[in-house]
């Protein structure tokens, strides 16, 4: 209840106020509710970029509530896999019979669908690099850069496979911000090989190796309560000098 139950779902506000959304967990509803205050009338104009399609990232999107005024426009990324319609079909799959009583096609807003490769590209007012992550059935992380400031987003990586941290180096490297993977602690880790996720040592580590200034523990297990990621935090302290647990409601100011 206190570091928060929604699913994955960070937004980034640029400094001329565009607004690119990283993966659509249960998260994004509530995100909706504030962009709808803040805007009021006025049009709501969004980038949403996925880091994958397992569901804990997408099962929000049917209840983002700003999808549903015809005045608002979003354009839907994703990296990873050679398929024009993937982040159509995905989206589609379960804003349809018999998962949803809403069919995507009948949403009132306007929207785009782009599939990125690997590499950097221009979203909003910012230099996105997208690179490819070790997780089950594919995820991608990215590093988003704006005036010479830098978010990095990696959620939902198996860190311990070279290739995959390699990519995870250069995209946290001397990076303001890193949002990572640290669901399991060093003891849960050894029963759940193969499993997608990596553990919070695991996640400083590798932040300490690419000179991150500041690390924030990402994707908390949902079996564990506020006393167990407290504590998780605390332990991480002493390693890092500039750790958070992500929270709901979290507000950085880079």
């Amino acid at each position: 209840m206190g570091f928060g139950g929604n699913t994955s779902c960070v937004e980034v506000r640029t400094e001329s106020n565009q607004i690119l959304i990283f993966d659509g967990g249960t998260g994004i509803r509530l995100l909706g509710k504030q962009l709808e205050k803040e805007f009021g009338n006025q049009p709501i104009r969004g980038h949403i970029l996925f880091s994958h399609f397992h569901l804990d990232h997408i099962q929000g999107i049917p209840f983002f509530r700003p999808l549903y005024n015809p005045n608002n426009h979003f354009t839907f990324y994703f990296a990873g896999r050679r398929d024009a319609n993937l982040v159509m079909d995905a989206l589609a799959g379960i804003i349809a019979d018999p998962y949803f009583p809403v069919d995507m096609s009948k949403l009132p807003c306007s929207r785009e669908y782009i599939d990125l490769t690997e590499g950097t590209f221009d979203v909003a007012d910012t230099k996105v690099l997208v690179l490819p992550l070790q997780h089950p059935q594919g995820c991608v992380g990215y590093r988003i850069v704006q005036n010479g400031k830098t978010i990095t987003y990696c959620t939902d990586v198996e860190l311990g496979t070279e290739w995959s941290d390699r990519n995870v180096q250069t995209l946290a490297r001397d990076t303001d911000m890193f949002i990572v993977d640290s669901q399991y602690t060093p003891e849960e880790l050894p029963e759940h090989e193969g499993w997608g996720h990596s553990s919070w040592k695991q996640a400083i580590e590798i932040g300490i190796q690419a000179g991150a200034k500041k690390i924030a523990l990402y994707h908390h297990d949902p079996y564990h309560e506020d006393s167990t990621v407290e504590e998780i935090l605390q332990r991480a302290m002493k390693l890092h000098p500039n750790v958070v647990a992500a929270r709901e409601g979290l507000e950085v100011t880079i």
